[in-house]
Order: C-alpha cells, then sequence, then structure tokens
C-alpha cells in the first residue's frame, strides 16, 4: 500500500507554524505603524523649531521682499489634514505633505512664532489609524512630542 498523505499530527503541525508566523506578522505591523507615527511627529516637531528659528530673522525676509511682517511666520494646516506648510505674510514659503493614511489636526486655524521666540500655544494632534501623538507648542515656544 502506497502512503502519499500526511498524518493528522503532521498538518496540525503545518498550522501551527503557519499560525506563529501569521500572528508575527500581523504583530509587525501594527509595531510599524506606530514607528510610522513617531517618525512623522519627530519630523513636525524638526519643522516647528526650524520656523521658531527663522522666526527671530524676520529681518531677513524683509530684505527678500517678504511683506506684512506684523507676526512672525506663521505654521498651518492643509485642508483635509494631510499636509501642513509654513508662510511668511501671504507667502507660502515651504509645505509638507503627510503619507495618506497620517492625518494631523490642531486647536488653532494657524500658530504664529514671534520675532522674540515666544509663540501662540498650541496642540498638533498626529493620527494613524487608533493611534494618536501629540506634539505641543507652549506660549514661550517650547516644544514637546507626548
Amino acid at each position: 500500500m502506497n502512503d502519499t498523505g500526511g498524518s493528522l499530527i503532521e498538518v496540525l503541525l503545518v498550522v501551527a507554524v503557519i499560525s506563529v508566523v501569521i500572528g508575527t506578522a500581523a504583530h509587525s505591523f501594527r509595531f510599524t505603524d506606530q514607528l510610522r507615527l513617531d517618525h512623522e511627529t519627530a519630523f513636525l516637531a524638526k519643522r516647528l523649531q526650524y520656523v521658531r528659528e527663522i522666526s527671530r530673522n524676520a529681518d531677513d525676509f524683509s530684505a527678500l521682499g517678504y511683506r506684512e511682517l506684523s507676526l512672525g511666520p506663521c505654521f498651518s494646516l492643509k485642508m483635509g489634514g494631510q499636509g501642513y506648510y509654513y508662510r511668511v505674510g501671504s507667502k507660502k514659503v515651504e509645505s509638507w505633505e503627510l503619507p495618506r493614511d497620517i492625518y494631523i489636526s490642531c486647536n488653532r486655524q494657524e500658530m504664529v512664532f514671534y520675532k522674540d521666540g515666544d509663540a501662540t500655544n498650541c496642540t498638533f494632534s498626529l493620527s494613524l489609524g487608533n493611534k494618536k501623538r501629540f506634539v505641543i507648542v507652549d506660549r514661550v515656544g517650547r516644544i514637546r512630542i507626548e
């Protein structure tokens, strides 16, 4: 007699191995989402620090032809929460897009850094699925991630 099929123990062993591989892969995908969100949050904080630093050089902007400097550089969100930009006066200077599954929101329409380093306090929220991270800018211009 020729036995070509596998025994029940072999089939259960293969199912167990496949289950472990799928379970490990699913966990790493969730971990990857958290890393992506942390990465975008860190980039947002660095870009806010950059805008804060250039706000101290408002005289350089007026020399480049930017007018309406009653406020410092303004940091604003794009419509739909898919990105953000900063502008000086009415001119958009630089703009950034977020990955399509990460959204940003803020408790203000726009945030301003003043020449003395102060800022309008603002809380940015980045979300990916049910995960959220926050970048908080306080009144004296300090930036922190939570």
